[in-house]
C-alpha cells in the first residue's frame, strides 16, 4: 500500500486564496463602471463672461453694498442695505415687548406679535418698497446673471 502525502504546493495555494480577497479590488469594478479616460471633444469650449456686479453706496449708512441682491431699491432710485432698512423701520415702528419687525416679502415688513396660544400674528403691515421697484430690482438682478 502506498500512501501519498498531499503536496505542500497545493495546500499553500488553497490557503492563499482563502486568506485574501480575490476577484474585484474596487467597488467600481463590482458595479461595472468603466475606467476614467481623458475627455477629448471637438466642440470648442466657450468661457463665460464675468459678471460685474455694481457696488453702489447705501443711502442710509454710506457704505458700499457688496451684494446688490440683498439690497432695496428706494423710491429716489438709490439703494440701501437690508439691515439698514430693517433698523430704520424698527425705529419708526417702535415695537413693544413681545413684538418684532420682520420681513414678509415683496418689499413689505410687518410688526409681528403672538396671540394667546403663542402663535405669531401680524399686527400691522409696513410697506416699504413699491411693487414697481421690487419688480425693477428683480429684473435688474436677472439681467446681471444672464450677461
Amino acid at each position: 500500500m502506498s500512501t501519498k502525502k498531499p503536496s505542500v504546493k497545493k495546500d499553500k495555494k488553497k490557503k492563499k486564496k482563502s486568506a485574501g480577497i480575490s476577484g474585484f479590488s474596487t467597488l467600481n469594478q463590482v458595479a461595472g463602471v468603466p475606467r476614467p479616460r481623458e475627455h477629448r471633444s471637438s466642440i470648442p469650449v466657450e468661457t463665460p463672461e464675468p459678471i460685474t456686479e455694481p457696488h453702489p453706496l447705501c443711502e442710509y449708512c454710506n457704505e458700499t453694498i457688496e451684494n446688490i441682491a440683498s439690497a432695496f431699491l428706494l423710491a429716489d432710485g438709490n439703494y440701501a442695505h437690508f439691515d439698514c432698512v430693517l433698523d430704520r423701520i424698527k425705529e419708526e415702528a417702535k415695537p413693544q415687548e413681545g413684538e418684532m419687525v420682520s420681513y414678509i416679502g415683496s418689499g413689505n415688513f410687518a410688526l409681528v406679535g403672538k396671540d394667546e396660544e403663542g402663535k405669531p400674528i401680524i399686527i400691522r403691515k409696513i410697506p416699504f418698497e413699491s411693487s414697481e421697484n421690487t419688480k425693477a430690482m428683480k429684473e435688474y438682478i436677472a439681467s446681471l446673471r444672464t450677461r
